[in-house]
């Protein structure tokens, strides 16, 4: 399985995206989740290198950011998009995932209000600088 080696992150629970990471950097702590429980996995000696790439895929998974906010949400795309592209998930679940992307996003545009209330919110802090 193709993957991208990132540094691992020292933390005992998993590791959970922050809204206001770019994709990239959301990208590499999923990548980051799989490194450490793929090499976590390994550790025992039972497992077979499909158990690895499972406990890696279900990390990946677990640290992807959730569908609440337009950020989180194309945060999520990318992310399932470069695990699709690397082989962490298939081409299968991520048209999965990425179907449920697309029904979080169009709650976002079919809720106008929402989007009325970001506009306002900005146009207020530039009032205040």
């Amino acid at each position: 399985m193709a993957y991208k080696a990132i540094t691992a992150i020292t933390t005992a629970a998993v590791p959970q995206t922050p809204s206001n990471d770019s994709g990239k950097q959301v990208i590499d702590i999923g990548m980051s989740a799989w490194n450490c429980a793929h090499n976590e996995q390994a550790e025992d000696e039972d497992s077979s290198d499909r158990d690895c790439e499972k406990a890696g895929k279900k990390a990946y998974l677990e640290a992807m950011p959730s569908l609440s906010g337009y950020r989180n949400i194309c945060d999520f795309i990318a992310c399932i998009n470069y695990a699709s592209m690397t082989g962490v998930v298939t081409h299968n679940e991520a048209t999965h995932c990425l179907a449920d992307a697309r029904i979080a996003l169009s709650t976002i545009y079919h809720n106008p209000n929402h989007i009325h209330e970001r506009k306002r919110e900005k146009s207020e802090k530039k009032k205040k600088i």
